[in-house]
This record gives structure tokens, sequence and C-alpha cells, in this order.
């Protein structure tokens, strides 16, 4: 599948996309906290480069960058293990040459997914971007 620059029209269907993704893939997060990172994230993903996947004009993985780092990557939970994640990074790698990302500590998947990319581990926060209790990782290729 190719991927694609994101336009503003489909703002709505990454906001769907994030929501869905976010609620099967980490659990540990607290219903309320949810909310606050959800408000966030509207925001937050108008703010940054957007590259996505589609299939019949429907998204079914998505990828945010800004700066030289990864700042999002969310796949529909219908498309998990079909490799739209590992596609989206090594275009980030190879033709954005990004080479950082950060991982919710709690978020073991990810971690593992992207050490088997490549990426090492640099540095933890205690806190998240929002300064909540969800420890972030710093990694880099």
């Amino acid at each position: 599948m190719k991927i694609e620059q994101l336009q503003e029209q489909d703002h709505k269907s990454i906001l769907s996309l994030w929501k869905k993704s976010v609620k099967a893939s980490h659990s540990f997060l607290k219903e309320k906290d949810f909310r606050t990172i959800e408000i966030s994230a509207a925001s937050s993903l108008k703010k940054i480069n957007l590259y996505g996947i589609k299939q019949n004009y429907k998204l079914c993985a998505f990828m945010g960058t800004s700066y030289n780092q990864i700042e999002a990557l969310f796949v529909d939970p219908n498309y998990f293990g079909q490799g739209l994640g590992k596609q989206l990074v090594n275009y980030a790698i190879n033709e954005l040459d990004l080479k950082k990302v950060c991982v919710n500590e709690q978020n073991k998947k990810a971690y593992n997914f992207y050490t088997e990319i490549g990426f090492k581990f640099v540095k933890r926060d205690a806190l998240d971007y929002l300064n909540l209790p969800y420890p972030i990782l710093h990694l880099e290729l």
C-alpha cells in the first residue's frame, strides 16, 4: 500500500483511528488521563507532518513527524500485525532521514517493535509531555 501525506480534510479520520488504536494498545492509561491526552492529541496532530496508508480511501495507519523524529505512529486495530507500522517507520528512516522516536514505557509492544527495527534506548523521562505518570523512553537509531 502507498504512503501519502495527509491533509487537513483527513483530520477526522486521523482522530478516529488514533482513538481506536490507543484504546486497543494503551490499556495502561487511566480513563481520565485518556480524555486529557485525547484533547491534547486533537490539537497537536494538527501541528505535525502526517503520513498515512489508506485502503479503498479508508485510513488504515498514520505516522506523525516533526523536526528529526517520529512523533506518532498509530495503526487501526483491524490492521495490527500486517506490516503497516513498519512500512511507515521505514519510510521515516529512508525517505525522511528520521532517527528518533519516543514511546510510553508501559507500551512494551511499541518498545519491542522499535528495538527490532534497530532503535536503541537513550534516556527515560519519568513523566509524559503532559506531566502525567506515564514514563517516556527516548530511542534512537
